[in-house]
């Protein structure tokens, strides 16, 4: 695996598995319990076709059944029954065990090996192929992992759906049903793939680092799962070899498996990941766009100091409209100043800097195209450069580099230290990542896939370990263990339908969130044309993500109370929320993203989120068992209106207006005082609670409010009926009083963002 950056984002094929449970990304699925371990078996029939079952307490549950691995030599897909002279061994790595088919072919030799893990709630298994030479280096058009109808993949009754994720970061997600359609066209689902059946989830993907483009083919006639080697290159000396990953879930869903699937296999990159802090920032494209200039910018670095915490708000990003032409990322003349003037005027301010580049794209106007011709990527035949695109803001025709070059290597190795050491710059957004693909040759006869890690191996060198670099418009598979964060959805809008969108590709990639790196959800926008229940609505969605935390308003425009719901998504939440029942049924099928949201704050208190996604009002119904809740009664509060609401027992029931939705803070009903709401943040229990205790002796309630901010600040808290709400005591004076309901609410007018301690004390009520 490559490890060029400082964490590692998906284990070797070959790597014991050592997946600890207890990360949130191995969790069984909600409102399920969790199962006991089991371990995944795999069987091989006189063909040498592989199947694969799960062995728990009871009989062994079949997964996949006869399906075939192969290599694809020059024009001959070279299966395990061709091999001559075949051995079939075992070994006993760390954790696991594996089966090893050994031949020859073809004029190749062929290693298989089939991998099972450990006993696990999650169990994984790896399948993976290894190519040598015999006496030539043939032609490679890729592997083959499996082909079989689609009854034969989680075998059982009902709708086999799969989750079928897209190529690059613009390409959105979607549910489809595999089952039950003699006329379904082709689909292929790329790097990644989930599949439900029955309550039950299977995941795959393929390694980052392969050579070839993992995809999953699913059709009428089944499944076909294949690295394909575009273009096709000769075998290496010393052989090549390719892997695929699955992840079984029986008591959840496809998203489920992928979310386990892609937990690091290393404890301390597990540890990197989940506590890495998520960036916030303000970046200039959505509103200000390819106009920006360098006022429009100075002005966010003052009103951004200004309005938000600073120990939360890390960035100024200055997206597209600063350069000369694309490959000429220089200072255009609406920077007069220049790149450093620039960060000098945001560090000054104790922010942080951040860049926007497409550093794969070449216009014509910036010279580099007509001093390095054989830089360019060709096109098939090798004849002719590719133009991508003509763009009047790019300086007409753009074509693309060649990372496989090692003049382009070196090119992009000094880009990213340039901006960083001379300029300034301590995070860059690369956009435009697939440009270095496509229907092409590259130097050197390298695949797409080397050719493009090769390239973004480069800039990741040049910039350096400490500088965090957000990949846009990527190959998603093969950027894996060289970016820090990842869009994962197509271009925000201050728009509905694109809030839909982009909540849709929240919720069906956020297996990648902290198992790859940080999902960026894209931009926060709450401007108008955007009703206030549409922008709180956006908000809310970023806040449960956990991901990055972007605003792109010209916030100089913005009224104050939209720029106060901004405040209260920060800072990015250290717990990801979790989409629910997002990867099966027919609603997930009909483009609908999931209307339930569910993120565990702190332990046992809950942010929901129930969403209306229609144009007409709607009754909405939830179990709080599918939420995996469970109790007799839960306290309850309004996240957005700051409000008390009756305590939930079974379910929770709303009508909703069209495009909005009801963000609701869950406990657990208790028989002692107890905060179930506070103003701080969106995601509740994640930022600013520590310490509650309740004290029965005295009657009194004590905590401690952590990560505050300027703004006033108020807690509410339920206590029984048989008792009243006394005086307060806090390190800052404080106010309480009483509402109908019976809650209490201890206020504190704007602050400085120290921690706060305080206790409020109750007395009993007598009985008459």
């Amino acid at each position: 695996m490559d490890r060029r950056t400082f964490f590692l984002l998906t284990g070797a094929a070959s790597a014991a598995f050592t997946r600890r449970f207890d990360h949130p990304a191995a969790r069984p699925s909600r409102g399920r319990e969790a199962p006991g371990p089991g371990r995944l078996r795999f069987e091989l029939d006189d063909q040498r076709r592989w199947s694969l079952f799960y062995q728990s307490e009871g009989a062994a549950v079949p997964l996949i059944r006869g399906a075939t691995l192969g290599a694809r030599i020059a024009d001959r897909l070279v299966t395990l029954a061709d091999l001559e002279y075949s051995t079939l061994g075992t070994r006993r790595p760390p954790g696991g065990e594996a089966l090893i088919v050994r031949g020859r072919a073809s004029g190749v030799f062929l290693e298989a090996e089939f991998l099972s893990a450990g006993d696990s709630a999650a169990p994984l298994a790896v399948v993976s192929l290894r190519v040598y030479p015999d006496r030539s280096l043939p032609t490679v058009g890729g592997v083959r992992f499996l082909q079989a109808a689609e009854s034969a993949v989680l075998p059982g009754d009902g709708t086999l759906w799969a989750l079928v994720n897209g190529y690059d970061s613009w390409t959105e997600d979607r549910v489809i049903a595999v089952s039950g359609r003699a006329d379904m066209p082709m689909v292929a689902s790329e790097g990644a793939l989930g599949l439900t059946r029955g309550g039950r989830g299977l995941g795959l993907a393929f390694e980052a680092d392969a050579p070839g483009r993992g995809r999953v083919r699913l059709a009428s006639d089944g499944l076909d799962a294949a690295c394909d080697w575009v273009p096709g290159r000769p075998l290496r000396s010393d052989g090549d070899a390719s892997a695929l990953r699955l992840c079984y879930q029986p008591f959840g869903d496809g998203l489920t498996a992928l979310r386990a699937l892609f937990v690091p296999t290393s404890p301390v990159d597990q540890e990197r990941l989940q506590a890495a802090p998520a960036p916030a920032g303000w970046c200039s494209w959505y509103e200000l766009r390819d106009r920006v200039t360098e006022a429009d910018v100075v002005a966010h670095v003052e009103l951004c100091a200004g309005q938000f915490d600073r120990r939360f708000f890390h960035y100024i990003q200055l997206d597209q409209g600063y350069e000369r032409a694309a490959g000429d990322w220089d200072a255009n003349d609406k920077f007069p100043h220049g790149h450093r003037w620039l960060t000098n005027q945001i560090h000054a301010k104790g922010l942080q800097a951040g860049l926007w580049l497409a550093p794969f794209a070449v216009a014509e106007p910036s010279g580099l195209a007509a001093a390095h011709p054989d830089w360019l990527l060709k096109n098939a035949d090798g004849s002719a450069p590719i133009v991508w695109a003509t763009r009047d803001d790019w300086g007409g025709r753009v074509y693309a580099l060649d990372g496989a070059h090692p003049g382009v290597q070196q090119w992009l190795g000094d880009l990213a230290r340039r901006a960083v050491e001379q300029w300034g710059y301590d995070y860059l957004k690369l956009d435009f990542l697939a440009w270095a693909t496509g229907e092409s040759t590259h130097y050197g006869g390298l695949t797409h896939a080397e050719a493009y890690r090769l390239g973004l191996g480069a800039l990741r060198d040049g910039a350096g370990p400490d500088t965090f670099l957000l990949g846009a418009g990527a190959p998603l598979q093969h950027s894996a263990g060289l970016v820090n964060g990842m869009r994962i959805g197509p271009n925000i809008d201050a728009d509905w339908s694109a809030l839909r969108a982009s909540a849709q590709c929240a919720a069906l990639r956020d297996f990648y969130h902290r198992g790859v790196w940080l999902n960026d959800p894209d931009c926060l926008l709450v401007r108008a044309p955007l009703s206030p229940a549409e922008a709180q609505l956006r908000a809310t969605i970023v806040a449960l993500t956990g991901g990055l935390t972007f605003f792109a308003d010209d916030l100089t425009k913005l009224p104050a109370e939209r720029l106060a719901w901004l405040a209260r998504v920060l800072p990015p939440t250290p717990v990801a929320g979790q989409p629910v029942g997002a990867a099966a049924g027919e609603a997930a099928a009909g483009g609908r993203p999931a209307d339930t949201w569910l993120a565990e704050g702190a332990p046992r208190w809950w942010t929901a989120a129930l969403v209306n996604w229609d144009d007409e009002a709607r009754t909405v119904t939830v179990p709080l068992r599918t939420l995996g809740l469970t109790g007799k009664r839960f306290a309850a509060y309004n996240v957005w209106r700051d409000t008390p609401l009756p305590d939930l027992t079974d379910t929770i029931t709303a009508t909703l207006d069209p495009h909005s939705g009801l963000t609701l803070g869950i406990r657990p009903a208790s028989a002692s005082p107890q905060v179930i709401g506070t103003t701080r943040h969106v995601v509740q229990g994640a930022v600013d609670i520590a310490n509650e205790t309740w004290d029965a002796s005295t009657r009194t309630l004590k905590g401690r409010s952590t990560n505050l901010d300027a703004r006033p600040y108020a807690i509410t808290i339920a206590l029984p009926r048989s008792l009243r709400v006394g005086a307060c005591k806090a390190d800052v004076p404080c106010h309480v009083r009483t509402l109908d309901t019976g809650h209490a609410v201890l206020e504190w007018e704007a602050g400085d963002g120290r921690d706060i301690a305080w206790e409020l004390s109750f007395r009993s009520v007598r009985k008459r």
